[in-house]
Order: C-alpha cells, then sequence, then structure tokens
C-alpha cells in the first residue's frame, strides 16, 4: 500500500539579501504535489547596494588586516556607469572564482568539479520559489506508508551530452549506489557519508528502465529537498552521469572526462586553473540557454579579479565582502543566490556515542584519548587526574569551549574583515535572522569571563602568559573555495591568544585535512559551515548529521553525541514542521551550552557582474550561486 508523499515544502524569505543580513522564515509542511517541473527558477536576481553597518571602532581584531572603511555606495548598482565594454564576443561569459575545486571527471564516488553551478550536471530534484523539493530528473514518486522506502519515475526525455544516450534507472541507481560509502568504502564524493545515513547498506534498485526504488536506513524528511537536490549538500553526490560510460571505457577516463545531461557541457577542464563549457548542440529538455559559452577561471587574488573585472577581462566575479561596497559604487552589478554561508569552529574528538548506529557494533575509539586535549571531553574516564576539585573531564573540556565561544568580538571580525557586511552566528546550523531564533543563546563578548573560565578548568597563564596550544585549520571551504576564511580564522585566533592561548592558523589543502574527520582520528579545530551552516536552510531541517556515527565511513565534524542522534533521528522521520521546530530547539539548547561548534559569522557569498556584460542572473536560495542557463545577456 502506498501514498503520494507530499514534499517537504518551505519559504525561505530574505528581507534584505546578499548585501545584508538574511532574514528566513518557513511556513507549510509536506504540502505540495509530487507532479513535475520543467520551468526554471522564478527568483529575481538580486541587485542592492551594500548597506553601511555600525559596529566597534577602536581597533582591528587581533591578528586581522584591517578592512577599507565602506563608503557608501553612490552608484546605482546595476546601473553602467564607467563600467568597461566586455571584452569577450557575444555570447561568451567569463567568470573568476577564487578556486576551482574538485576532479574534472564524472566518476561519482570522487569529488566532482562544478558541475552543478557550471551547468552540466542534473540531479533528481531542485529548489524552485520558495520549494526545494520540485523535480528535476525525477518525474514523480510514491512513498510507502511506513516511511521504509521510495519508489521514484524518472523523466523519458533526457539524454547524456556528447552521444553517450539516454539516461535511464540503470545510470541514476549506479551514481547513488557507487557513491555511497557504505556500499562502496573507496568513495570519498563530497557528502557521500549522507547516503550512509540515508540508505545504508543496501542499493538503490532497478525496477524497470525508468523507475529506481530506494529502501531508506535511516529516513529523513530531506531526502528530496536536501539529500537528492541539485543545489542542496547531497546535490553533488546525485549528479547523474552514465553507467555505460564507466562500462565501456575505464574508471581513468571518467576521472578525467565529465558527462552530464544539463544544458551545457564540458569543453574543457583543468583543476585549479579554467574551465570551459559551451551550450548543447541540441534543444535541451528543460531550458536552452541564452549565452553559448561559459569560461571558468581560477583567480586567488581578490585584487586581480576586481583589476579584471575593472578592464573587462572578465565578466563576473566572486568579490570577498569587504569589497563589496566598492563594487557597487563603480557600477557593478551584486548577482547571487541570497545564502550566507555560517562559519564556526568544530571541535573534532568529541566522540561520545558508544555504538555505531550504522551497524550496531561496539566503538573503539584507539588513541583519541590517550592525551589528555583541553577542548576534547572524555566520557568513558571522566576522572583523568588533571580536573581540578569537582569538575570531571567533560565539564573542564567544556568550559574551555565556552571560553572560546566568548572570547571573540564577531562584530569586529564583521566591521574589519568583513567590510561591514555580514551578521553573527553564535551556534552554527541556527540564523540569528530567523524569526525563531531567541537571544539567550548569543555568546557576549567577554574576555575577562572567558579568563575566568580558562581558570576554572585548571588552565591557568604559565610564567610567559600561555595556557596552552592550540591549532586551527582554515582551509578553503568558504562559497566552495571562495571567501576571506583566512581572514576569519587569524582573527579568531587572535582573540583567543588575548586570553593566553597560543593558536597555530593551519592553512593547507582540504584534501589533506579530510581522511582524518572520514576516519575520526583528528582532534584539531577546524573552521567551517560543516554541511549545514547555511543561512538559507529551513529552522525545522534535521539537524546534525554529520555530529552523529549515522556518517561513519564518511564525512563528518568529528563529534558524535547519543543525544543529538536521538534528536536527528527523530527529526528526520517526523512530519509535522512544527514538531521538528521543537525538536531542534533542543539540538540548539544542546549545542549552545556544550559549545561544540561556536558560530562566528555569517558571509553573504556574492558575486559582482558588468551590468554590459549581464543584465539579470536570476537565482534561487542555494549554497552559492545556480547554473549559468539563467543569464540574461545584455547584448
Amino acid at each position: 500500500m502506498t501514498r503520494k508523499w507530499l514534499r517537504l515544502s518551505l519559504a525561505v524569505v530574505f528581507g534584505v539579501l546578499i548585501l545584508a543580513s538574511f532574514a528566513c522564515t518557513n511556513n507549510g509542511d509536506e504540502t505540495a504535489t509530487n507532479t513535475a517541473s520543467s520551468t526554471g527558477p522564478t527568483a529575481t536576481s538580486v541587485g542592492t547596494s551594500a548597506p553601511t553597518q555600525t559596529g566597534p571602532t577602536a581597533t582591528a581584531p587581533p591578528g586581522s588586516t584591517p578592512a577599507p572603511a565602506s563608503p557608501t555606495a553612490s552608484a546605482t548598482p546595476g546601473s553602467t556607469g564607467d563600467t568597461p565594454a566586455p571584452g569577450n564576443p557575444v555570447g561568451t561569459i567569463t567568470m573568476a572564482l577564487v578556486n576551482l575545486t574538485g576532479s574534472p571527471g564524472s566518476l561519482p564516488d570522487l569529488p566532482m568539479f562544478p558541475a552543478r553551478p557550471s551547468g552540466v550536471g542534473e540531479s533528481l530534484f531542485q529548489p524552485q520559489g520558495d520549494d526545494w523539493g520540485v523535480p528535476m530528473l525525477a518525474e514523480s514518486w510514491e512513498l510507502e506508508d511506513d516511511l521504509s522506502a521510495v519508489t521514484i519515475t524518472l523523466r523519458q526525455d533526457v539524454v547524456f551530452h556528447k552521444d553517450w544516450g539516454e539516461f535511464t534507472a540503470e545510470d541514476m541507481a549506479w551514481v547513488i549506489n557507487r557513491t555511497n560509502p557504505s556500499l562502496n568504502p573507496e568513495s570519498i564524493a563530497s557528502s557521500a557519508a549522507n547516503f550512509s545515513a540515508l540508505f545504508g547498506t543496501t542499493p538503490v534498485e532497478v525496477v524497470d528502465t525508468y523507475t529506481i526504488r530506494a529502501t531508506f536506513n535511516t529516513f529523513d524528511v530531506r531526502w528530496a529537498s536536501n539529500l537528492l537536490n541539485q543545489e542542496a549538500s547531497g546535490g553533488l553526490t546525485s549528479i547523474a552521469t552514465p553507467k555505460s560510460a564507466f562500462d565501456e571505457m575505464g574508471a581513468e577516463w571518467m576521472r578525467a572526462n565529465f558527462i552530464g545531461t544539463g544544458p551545457f557541457q564540458v569543453v574543457e577542464h583543468t583543476e585549479g586553473i579554467k574551465g570551459t563549457y559551451e551550450k548543447v548542440p541540441y534543444d535541451h529538455w528543460r531550458k536552452n540557454a541564452s549565452i553559448s559559452r561559459l569560461i571558468v577561471l581560477a583567480v586567488a587574488e581578490e585584487a586581480t579579479r576586481m583589476a579584471m573585472l575593472r578592464a573587462g577581462e572578465i565578466d563576473v566575479a566572486f568579490i570577498d565582502p569587504k569589497d563589496h561596497a566598492e563594487m557597487a559604487e563603480r557600477g557593478f552589478t551584486p548577482v547571487g543566490t541570497g545564502n550566507g554561508t555560517q562559519e564556526g569552529v568544530f571541535f573534532p574528538g568529541n566522540l561520545w556515542e558508544t555504538t555505531n548506529a550504522l551497524t550496531g557494533e561496539p566503538l573503539n575509539y584507539g588513541g583519541i584519548y590517550v592525551n589528555d586535549i583541553p577542548w576534547t571531553g572524555n566520557p568513558f574516564t571522566p576522572d583523568d587526574g588533571n580536573n581540578p576539585a569537582g569538575i570531571d573531564d567533560m565539564e573542564q573540556a567544556r568550559l574551555v569551549r565556552q571560553a572560546l565561544a566568548i572570547s571573540v568580538n564577531r562584530d569586529e571580525i564583521i566591521e574589519f574583515v568583513l567590510g561591514g557586511v555580514g551578521t553573527p552566528v553564535y551556534v552554527d546550523y541556527f540564523s540569528v535572522n530567523n524569526p525563531l531564533w531567541d537571544s539567550k543563546y548569543e555568546y557576549p563578548y567577554d574576555p575577562s569571563k572567558a579568563e575566568e573560565l580558562l581558570d576554572q578548568a585548571g588552565y591557568p597563564r604559565g610564567s610567559n602568559g600561555i595556557r596552552f596550544d592550540i591549532p586551527l585549520f582554515v582551509g578553503p571551504e568558504l562559497g566552495g573555495g571562495e571567501g576571506p576564511a583566512g581572514e576569519i580564522g587569524d582573527a579568531i585566533t587572535g582573540f583567543w591568544s588575548e586570553v593566553g592561548l597560543n593558536p597555530q592558523v593551519l592553512k593547507y589543502a582540504y584534501a589533506v585535512f579530510r581522511p582524518g574527520l572520514v576516519g575520526r582520528g583528528t582532534v584539531t579545530p577546524f573552521l567551517t559551515s560543516c554541511d549545514d551552516g547555511q543561512e538559507a536552510y529551513p529552522w525545522d531541517w534535521p539537524k546534525g548529521l554529520v555530529m552523529t556515527t549515522l556518517t561513519r565511513g564518511g564525512f563528518s565534524c568529528g563529534n558524535e553525541s547519543p543525544e543529538l542522534l536521538e534528536w536527528y533521528q527523530q527529526a528526520a522521520g517526523e512530519p509535522d514542521r512544527q514538531a521538528r521546530i521543537e525538536i531542534n530547539n533542543q539540538v540548539l539548547e544542546y549545542l549552545h551550552f556544550w559549545a561544540l561548534d561556536p558560530g562566528y559569522v555569517s558571509v553573504p557569498t556574492a558575486y559582482f557582474a558588468n551590468p554590459k556584460s549581464i543584465s539579470e542572473w536570476p537565482m534561487h536560495a542555494g549554497n552559492s550561486f545556480n547554473s549559468p542557463e539563467n543569464i540574461v545577456s545584455a547584448r
């Protein structure tokens, strides 16, 4: 007996989009029908001037480079002003990002290159307007009454690029199963651990040519709106690519070649340097792109990207928040999804579950608790001999993490590092601009209290003024590689040094750091949004999946908590939105108390375009920016 599952529907309303604060609300439950839609996003493009935000004006944060004062924009963003004539041929758009990351090929168990934002890849679902669960490659679905499985009917008019044939159920099942670390331990795909939690060790089945059936290991109400969705955290794990290419050409060929179904196809892609994508030479099933070619360049230096925009060498670029006002003043148009990335510090090594939720087997923590780490609490042998009287190891570590949360002046980071653009974050995964936010969960800036907590935890200043050493890994994660993550990390650790810590900021490739998270072997704090730290994500979405053993074998935030596991499972299987909100309020209270993921700032992900090249770029709420198929050329 089956019933039509009504999609998890939400309204994400942004009061002020990219260049200001984000205000989002949710409404409704699974109230939409599950019929397909072939239309594109309908949200309007963003074009607002950068506001002047007030904040402390004394000195810049310790360890940071002060940003120039944010001028009030005198030119209307979007007006041509003194913007240059485009240097590209008509129909070609060149974009500059900080990084061009990921594998250049389409083997699904590898970190894919930007198949989603370059318009060459498509997933089962996509957001559209206020609904995150609109069918894309899916056409319809039926969900079992007991939420044990879902049967998905696929579109029948989709073809792969470069004559690789028709998209079928065999392709989609193969992509998901090969990506799932519980079925393929070699998978290192982005967010692959979501499939371990969602499907476990049960493969997605091919029912017929255009139908797949997936059995849930842990049902999650976000299965369509997030985990199998083009613009959410699971999007890169469910990009369709042909199994026949793997069978005929092999894994090495697929690592170097991408075959997708999107409105664009790959001409060339050199990781870290350049990608070129062109409009497919036939009518696309969903939407024909309005431009013929997209060129994406990796340009690490902010000043270089700005200079290239001003010279007409490129048409659109990622711009650091501190430079938004200047680019608006020069007449360039801000474009983006209206999202903001929450940057917080997660403290790996706090592994508090005793049983693997996926397998039921007891856990062996190896050497995690061999050394006493100030920010890591050991619930198994809490009396380790170095705790002050009346304080066990769990409380000792909690006091340290609380001190690290209140010792940082978020307003100064926003003013001096982000140029007055951005908002404070106190607990990652929860936005202060959401109407459901309660100010009692803020961490007030209080360095004196932080010193008291560190003293109370048994870490007094030594003769050199140092309490203990602490590393902080700052990788190129922000905005998919863009953004001032390094400067934010420098500022945070600068504040930490003022309360007696000796921080070392570690800046190297995330690929080097990631295995420690997958293997649960690292105790190094790291600056991250950790999947769900997105301002656009609804309050009621289940929180903390990657802070549980459900993602063992794949990515983790480095923490595992039995309480978070229980709340995640409750929220994931709860169809009522208000009930999920109440569950997540408990999650917020817990995370605030234990300070496992104190947030610091939310950084708007904004791009600026030459209005003589791009008249508008309609986008919907997503992680970063949307497919270039929606670019409207100004020429």
